[in-house]
C-alpha cells in the first residue's frame, strides 16, 4: 500500500521528509504537551515583533515575461515600504508542479523556502503533514477581513480548521482565437458549446486544406481536462470525497477520451507535443498555424501583446464544454511554509502575504497580468470599473464573471498522485499512440484501486 506523502512528487528524500514532517501519532524524540505550550507561548510573543532585519525566500511560477516583471515590482515595493526590515527574495521555479517537486525536495534537505505559491496538487499534501503554516493567528491579529476574500477562490484556503494559503495567482480559463482566421470562415461569434467549438475548429481547417489546426489542448487533468468532464459529470476527474474517481465508472471519461483521440485522429484538433507542449501550441497560435486554443487568464496579457506582435486582432471568449458554457478554476495560492523556520520568518512571510493581499496589489496583479482579483474590495475599485468599461478588455472581466459558475477538483490529498497517473495515462492515449481508450481506463482503474485505499 502506497504512502500519500509527496511520492507522487517524485523526487529524492521523500523517506526523510515523512519523517520531518509526519503530524500522526506520539514518536520518539517529540516535546511534552508541557514543553509544547511553552514553545507556543513563546511563539505567540514573537508574533508581536518583526521588527528585526529578516531575509525571506519565496518561490513561485511567474517565469514569463508579464508575470516575472510584475512581480519583480511588487517584491522591490514591499521591500522598500514595509518599514520592518522584511526583504522578501524572489526564486522561479518552473511551473506551480515544479515548485511543488522543488518545495519537497528542499524541505527534505532543510533548505526550504518561507513562502511559495503553491497548486491544487500541493496545498493538500503540504497541510495534511503540518508542512504549512497557519495564518489564522495572525488574521485575528491583524482583523484581515477573510469576508472580503472572492468565496469562490477559496477552495485551497482552508484546512480543517487552519488558513494554510491564500489565493494570489488565481485563474480561469479563456479561449483565445485568431479574430481574421475566423471571420476568414464566416464565424461571426466566440462559440457557446463544445459542440459549437468543434465546428468552428473543423471549418477552419476544411478552409486552409489542413494547413490550420482549428483547436488544441495541452494535456492538464486538474484544468483542462477537468472542466470538460465537470460538463458530463458535474464531478470532474475526482469526486466531492477527494477518495474516488466516478468518472471511470460513469462513462464520462471514456466519452471524453474518445471524443478526444478522434479529435486528433481527424487533424482539426492538435496532438499536444511531447515536451513544453503549451509554449509549443502557443508558437503555433502566433505563427497562425493554429486557430484557438484555452489557455489561463493568467497570461492574458502576455498572450495579447504576442498576439500583436504576430499581427492579428485576438478574441477573447468563455471557455465551453459539453452542451455551453464551462470554466475550470485553477493557479496558485501563497502558502508560508512553517517546516524549518522561525516564527520571526512565519510572521515576516505572513506581512508580504498581506501587502498581496491589498486592493492596490490585487488590481495591478489584475491589469498587469491577467491573474484573477482575489477580493471583493479590489473588483469594486474604480481602476478596475474603468479597466473593464474599455471593449479590449472585455477578456479581463469575463474571466471573472466566469468564477461564480467555475469548478475545480475537490481538495484531497491523493489530486498530485492522482493526476500524475492520468497524465501518464493520457500521454499514452494522446500523444504516442501507443494504447487504446479501453486500455486507458482500465490501466487507470488498476492505478485509482491502489492510489484511493491508501490510507
Amino acid at each position: 500500500m502506497r504512502k500519500n506523502i509527496f511520492k507522487i512528487a517524485a523526487v529524492g528524500g521523500l523517506a526523510m521528509m515523512l519523517v520531518a514532517c509526519s503530524t500522526g501519532g506520539q514518536k520518539e524524540g517529540m516535546v511534552s504537551t508541557e514543553a509544547k505550550q511553552e514553545e507556543t507561548k513563546q511563539e505567540s510573543e514573537s508574533k508581536e515583533s518583526t521588527g528585526q532585519p529578516i531575509k525571506i525566500t519565496f518561490w513561485h511560477d511567474r517565469s514569463s515575461d508579464t508575470d516575472s516583471q510584475f512581480l519583480k515590482k511588487q517584491v522591490e515595493e514591499f521591500n522598500q515600504s514595509n518599514g520592518k526590515g522584511i526583504v522578501v527574495e524572489e526564486v522561479a521555479k518552473g511551473y506551480l508542479d515544479d515548485v511543488q517537486a522543488a518545495v519537497t525536495t528542499a524541505i527534505a534537505a532543510g533548505e526550504a523556502p518561507v513562502l511559495a505559491d503553491l497548486s491544487c496538487n500541493g496545498i493538500p499534501i503540504f497541510a495534511s503533514e503540518g508542512v504549512l503554516a497557519d495564518m489564522k493567528p495572525y488574521v485575528e491579529r491583524d482583523k484581515f477581513d477573510m469576508n472580503n476574500v472572492v468565496k469562490e477562490l477559496q477552495d485551497y484556503v482552508y484546512y480543517e480548521d487552519q488558513i494554510v494559503s491564500m489565493p494570489y495567482t488565481r485563474g480561469t480559463a479563456i479561449l483565445y482565437y485568431n479574430q481574421n482566421l475566423f471571420k476568414e470562415a464566416e464565424l461571426d461569434h466566440a462559440p457557446r458549446s463544445l459542440e459549437e467549438l468543434n465546428q468552428y475548429a473543423k471549418e477552419i481547417y476544411k478552409k486552409s486544406n489542413g494547413e490550420i489546426q482549428g483547436i488544441g489542448y495541452t494535456i492538464e487533468p486538474t484544468y483542462y481536462q477537468h472542466y470538460l468532464l465537470h460538463s458530463i459529470n458535474g464531478v470532474g476527474f475526482i469526486d466531492k470525497d477527494g477518495k474516488s474517481a466516478g468518472c471511470l465508472e460513469d462513462g464520462s471519461m471514456e466519452k471524453l477520451l474518445k471524443d478526444w483521440y478522434s479529435w486528433t485522429e481527424e487533424g482539426w484538433c492538435a496532438i499536444p507535443a511531447l515536451e513544453k507542449a503549451s509554449s509549443v501550441m502557443q508558437e503555433a497560435f502566433y505563427n497562425k498555424k493554429l486557430a484557438a486554443f484555452v489557455s489561463s487568464s493568467n497570461r492574458a496579457t502576455s498572450i495579447s501583446k504576442k498576439a500583436e506582435e504576430a499581427g492579428f486582432p485576438l478574441g477573447m471568449g468563455a471557455s465551453v464544454g459539453y452542451g455551453g458554457y464551462a470554466a475550470p478554476l485553477g493557479g496558485g495560492s501563497v502558502g508560508i511554509i512553517a517546516e524549518g523556520h522561525s516564527e520571526e520568518e512565519i510572521a515576516a512571510a505572513w506581512e508580504f502575504v498581506k501587502f498581496l493581499m491589498e486592493d492596490k496589489q490585487v488590481v495591478a496583479n489584475h491589469i498587469e497580468t491577467g491573474v484573477l482579483p482575489v477580493t471583493y474590495s479590489a473588483v469594486e475599485t474604480e481602476e478596475i470599473k474603468e479597466f473593464w468599461n474599455k471593449e479590449e478588455n472585455a477578456g479581463y472581466k469575463l474571466s471573472y464573471e466566469q468564477v461564480k459558475d467555475a469548478s475545480a477538483p475537490s481538495m484531497s490529498i491523493h489530486t498530485s498522485e492522482w493526476t500524475s497517473a492520468v497524465k501518464s495515462a493520457w500521454s499514452e492515449l494522446i500523444q504516442a499512440r501507443d494504447i487504446s481508450v479501453e486500455e486507458c481506463i482500465n490501466k487507470l482503474k488498476d492505478e485509482a484501486k491502489e492510489i484511493f485505499t491508501t490510507s
